[in-house]
């Protein structure tokens, strides 16, 4: 027998309350006397009042100490694993996030991974069910494998196709479809088979009896290990001169053992500095690297000699050597300037006037890497040569570029839209007089918007990014406002992110915005370490600006070709397996606890839980009703 909840361990007070009110009870003793008119009414309370005496059998006592004890085992939610036949309906959830990649390590181990244990576990239930299966999967999104089907077979070629999910898994999703196809089902039973690292499940109930079947425990070796993983790594230059590069990572550690790991950066392939790092529990480690040569990308090894090794590697890239040039277009606004130049930009001023001109005699390596264009009307803007520079290159817009009227700036709060211009900005306090209101659906993802009015809309044109401000900020507070810096950074990175060398890290699986040269017409990702290849994703016969990172943690190049398969450009990205799964030693939080028939503990196959806590309840009410019974008779006396 093992106990669900320990919490109801502080209703067990009332045992040695009960004890105590029988040692504090008054007892009148009956003494003969003469007369009445001999007794004294003090002296009689103060022989009455006898406290702590001696503790004497008393069956009324005894009676409330077994119903309060039985009451304080209800509380604890005991339950008994016995023998008993599996449900006529089992969903079968195996759960394939990053965590289970980790190499297996229960006693009966085959060398496999925990994926490989989930397996078996799995088919070892689908052939000991007595009835039908669905078979689901914890992935990307919930997976539905089988369906109330009977065939070993099938259930088995399904689960020799699972493979590990890199990215962020479905954990809540999948769980309440389960929870779905069992509430009806008075004969059903959900069963999970996982390492128990699930963070998003914590206090998922189901209406079906649930069991969870653990896979990995510790046995020894690696196993043993507490799981270590990259958490940063970046590189800067130093500065001018010979100052080389200089590189810092952060080193995270779910283990209770402190304990010392080599630490090694190569530039390219060339390893360049090892250092030893030591590890404490729950405490990230730092390490840096001083005078390192210039490469085009940079890999970090942990040596942690942990079971999970998928966040053991880490790849970083450092920026183009100039910085960038932005065109500015318009009468000049100081603030917009300062935000532009703290990135690091060159900024040149234009004058409307001249914008034409400019286009027609600028030569292509003067060709900007931003071009922002601030209230100027289109009419000053529309010649063929200028179409053709704005077309040529990333473009913000402020109150220009498109034909609108004049409209109030609702009151309320702003919509904010998840976008990379958004991070780290809430809007908050930012007050705006009026907008252009675009006459014409201007396309693209409105990212900032109030009460339904776009304030900011984010688009791609010619396979150019676009951003485009329907308010001059002379006319709003904006600029005073600590944000506005951070949103021009934010601004200049995402509109030039095609013009980079590399496209960061990303989460595998998760959609990246990508600009994509106009002369673009295919692209593919590239794995540096295996060589395959994928396709990006299409929209309307060219790559699309939302894609995919590639499911499998690792170094990859994004390769650009035109029309006729020339190569056009060539960019890095390092994708990393979901950061929660790194704490995968993380133990079980108790999905499926309180609802009768489920556990959120280790189970032996063969065993079942059943719950006695209403069995006690009763038990204890029947106790309460003789307590009666005993008080009626006087046998407190």
């Amino acid at each position: 027998m093992h106990f669900e909840s320990v919490s109801g361990l502080w209703f067990a007070l009332t045992l040695p309350a009960i004890v105590l009110l029988y040692l504090l009870k008054r007892k009148y003793i009956d003494t003969p006397v003469s007369s009445h008119l001999l007794w004294n009414r003090v002296l009689q309370q103060l022989e009455a009042n006898r406290p702590w005496q001696k503790l004497r059998s008393r069956l009324l006592m005894l009676v409330q100490l077994l119903a309060a004890a039985l009451l304080v085992l209800a509380l604890l939610n005991p339950q008994l694993l016995v023998s008993r036949a599996s449900k006529a309906h089992v969903v079968l959830i195996v759960d394939r996030s990053a965590s289970m990649s980790a190499a297996a390590t229960s006693e009966d181990e085959s060398g496999g991974s925990r994926l490989d244990e989930a397996k078996r576990v799995a088919l070892e239930t689908a052939r000991e069910a007595r009835g039908a299966v669905t078979l689901l999967a914890i992935g990307g999104e919930p997976e539905v494998l089988a369906t109330r089907t009977t065939d070993v077979d099938a259930l088995r070629e399904a689960l020799d196709g699972l493979e590990p999910y890199y990215g962020a898994a479905a954990y809540a999703e999948t769980l309440s479809l389960a929870d779905a196809l069992t509430r009806s089902d008075p004969d059903a039973e959900v069963r999970l088979v996982t390492d128990g690292q699930i963070p998003e499940a914590a206090g998922t109930t189901f209406a079906a009896p649930f069991r969870l079947d653990r896979v990995g425990g510790a046995s020894g070796g690696a196993a043993s290990v507490g799981n270590a993983g990259v958490a940063q790594f970046g590189v800067v230059r130093a500065g001018a001169g010979d100052g080389g590069v200089s590189a810092s990572a952060s080193i995270r550690y779910w283990g209770e053992t402190p304990r010392n790991i080599d630490v090694s950066v190569y530039a390219d392939e060339e390893r360049v500095g090892t250092k030893q790092v030591a590890l404490r529990s729950g405490r990230p480690a730092s390490v840096y690297f001083d005078g390192l040569p210039a490469a085009d990308r940079y890999r970090l090894e942990a040596a942690t000699g942990d079971a999970y090794a998928a966040d053991d590697v880490a790849h970083a890239f450092l920026e183009r050597d100039r910085p960038k040039r932005v065109l500015m277009v318009g009468e000049g606004n100081l603030f917009l300037e300062k935000a532009l130049r703290l990135t690091g930009a060159e900024v040149t001023l234009l004058a409307p006037e001249g914008a034409e001109a400019w286009a027609r005699t600028s030569a292509a390596d003067d060709a900007p890497d931003l071009i922002v264009v601030d209230g100027v009307s289109t009419e000053l803007l529309g010649s063929e040569a200028w179409t053709r520079t704005v077309a040529s290159a990333p473009a913000m817009f402020l109150r220009a570029g498109y034909e609108g009227r004049e409209a109030g700036a609702p009151a309320g709060l702003y919509e904010v839209a998840e976008h990379p211009v958004n991070r780290y900005l809430s809007y908050g306090d930012v007050h705006v007089a009026g907008v252009l209101e675009p006459t014409e659906p201007l396309g693209g993802e409105t990212i900032v918007a109030s009460n339904g009015v776009p304030l900011v809309i984010a688009d791609a044109r010619d396979g150019r990014p676009r951003l485009t401000l329907t308010f001059a900020l002379q006319h709003s507070d904006w600029p005073l406002r600590a944000e506005f810096p951070v949103f021009v950074r934010n601004a200049a990175d995402w509109l030039t992110g095609a013009s980079g060398g590399s496209l960061g890290r990303a989460v595998a699986g998760a959609r990246l915005d990508v600009a994509f040269d106009p002369l673009t017409a295919g692209a593919r990702w590239v794995s540096y370490e295996t060589g395959a290849s994928i396709e990006a994703l299409a929209a309307s016969g060219r790559p699309a600006s939302s894609q995919p990172a590639p499911a499998r943690p690792g170094l990859y190049r994004l390769l650009e070709t035109d029309a006729a398969g020339n190569a056009l450009a060539e960019r890095w990205l390092d994708v990393v397996p979901d950061p929660r799964e790194s704490a995968a030693t993380t133990s079980f939080d108790g999905v499926g606890g309180g609802n009768p028939g489920q556990t959120g503990a280790d189970n032996p196959s063969e065993k079942s839980p059943l719950p006695i806590g209403p069995w006690l309840i009763a038990l204890a009410l029947a106790v309460v009703v003789w307590e009666w019974g005993v008080y009626r008779r006087g046998s407190s006396i």
